[in-house]
């Protein structure tokens, strides 16, 4: 599977003004970066466009927004279902 880092990054700091200068920290909450409800809809669809996937009702939970390292895991793993 290709690495998405790059174009996952820069889906972030497309909406997240606080993860623009530095290198995004995979454990910290995207609230810290900048994200709110508003913010979360627009990061949803950006990385929906940019990967060709769906993010199912079950994933449009908290949890999945929580960090960027959890949106990662659900992107990729959207991306493997996708795939098969």
């Amino acid at each position: 599977m290709d690495d998405i880092t790059t174009q996952f990054e820069e889906c972030l700091r497309r909406h997240l003004r606080s993860a623009k200068p530095n290198p995004i920290n995979y454990d910290v909450e995207l609230t810290q970066l900048g994200l709110d409800s508003m913010t979360a809809v627009a990061v949803l669809l950006d990385m929906e466009k940019t990967f060709g996937i769906r993010f199912p009702d079950d994933m449009l939970v908290e949890g999945t927004f929580r960090t960027a390292g959890r949106l990662k895991e659900a992107v990729q793993l959207l991306r493997e279902r996708q795939a098969s």
